[in-house]
């Protein structure tokens, strides 16, 4: 399976554990994404070997190479294009998130792909996590009943900076499609598509010199059922935390409730019949594997092109919703999946 980059800009390296799990994989070709990166990013690249070709242009790269599979890692602006460009020539690609920086950009990509017959996969890579995955198991399960009331959290550091393309809506699609789309991913896997509406608050008060992405924000998200799903997303967490992150699941139900402290790497299920046990983590082949696995024939994909689609519909809305200050319908969606 011949394997072509495009970008070395954030998670680009998560093809790495492939390398080992699939037979065959070979890194034939690098490229960078646009003139903030270079190709010299690559030179610690898993897999490069002295065949491996680097490409200033990557569509040079695409005329030029005969590819099975592409890896998409650019500024979040970069990604819509090159997504685009690799499945108007039928290629497999697994790309960063966001897929798109509007909703109609991701239209195109869906029709694109569905024309083609490419397969397209975002990386939502935290359905990799063995403790999201037992938070999926037992709920799927009926285990806290009809699931009614969620809370999910994702808390990260800031660090000394963010990069400049971050000041800019032009550049960086806002925290709602980029820090909370990981959080919509996991409960639209846990929960269903069953999401009716969005409405959503935020604000730049901590750092407000980098206006396109917030600092705080909250999101609630109305269920068919009548339940409620809110995420609350934060550039807040102090330097001296011992992890980076810190997310937060809690499930709760008509039976029971289900709760992850994934910073603590601890899963408590609370049901009517039995007092608070932990649950052990249901361990998962990492995301680039399984794609590249059902690329071969060995199963389904991680993500179905309508999920992947709709979960970053729902992630495009719920910035949509904060920026507007209105309540958004999730209802008529092309990509919903009952």
């Amino acid at each position: 399976m011949r394997l072509g980059l495009i970008g070395s800009t954030g998670h680009w390296q998560s093809y790495a554990p492939a390398l080992d799990q699939i037979t065959g994989l070979e890194l034939v070709a690098v490229a960078s994404t646009g003139p903030e990166e270079s190709t010299g990013a690559f030179d610690h690249a898993p897999g490069l070997t002295i065949d491996t070709r680097r490409y200033d242009d990557a569509l040079r790269m695409l005329e030029t190479e005969r590819l099975d599979l592409v890896q998409v890692c650019g500024r979040a602006d970069r990604i819509p294009a090159w997504t685009l460009r690799c499945l108007e020539r039928g290629l497999p690609v697994i790309a960063e998130k966001p897929l798109a920086m509007d909703l109609t950009t991701l239209e195109d990509l869906y029709k694109t792909a569905q024309a083609n017959q490419a397969p397209l996969v975002p990386m939502h890579t935290m359905r990799g996590v063995p403790e999201l995955a037992s938070v999926h198991r037992v709920v799927r399960a009926g285990a806290v009943g009809d699931p009614l009331l969620s809370f999910s959290q994702k808390s990260y550091k800031w660090g000394r900076t963010r990069p400049a393309s971050w000041r800019s809506r032009d550049t960086f699609p806002g925290i709602a499609p980029w820090a909370g789309i990981h959080a919509f991913d996991w409960l639209h896997w846990i929960l269903g598509d069953v999401f009716t509406s969005v409405s959503g608050h935020e604000g730049t008060t901590a750092h407000p010199d980098f206006p396109a992405c917030a600092s705080q924000a909250s999101y609630v998200l109305t269920m068919r059922n009548g339940g409620v799903a809110s995420v609350t997303l934060d550039y807040l967490r102090p330097e001296t935390a011992p992890t980076h992150g810190d997310e937060r699941v809690r499930i709760a139900g008509t039976l029971g409730v289900v709760e992850l402290a994934l910073a603590d790497r601890k899963v408590t299920l609370t049901t009517a019949q039995e007092p608070p046990r932990t649950l052990s983590p249901d361990p998962q082949l990492d995301l680039f594997t399984r794609f590249a696995r059902s690329l071969q024939g060995e199963g389904p994909p991680p993500l179905t092109l309508h999920e992947a689609c709709r979960i970053t519909e729902i992630a495009l809305k719920a910035q949509l919703a904060a920026d507007t200050q209105q309540a958004i319908p999730l209802t008529d969606s092309p990509y919903h999946t009952p």
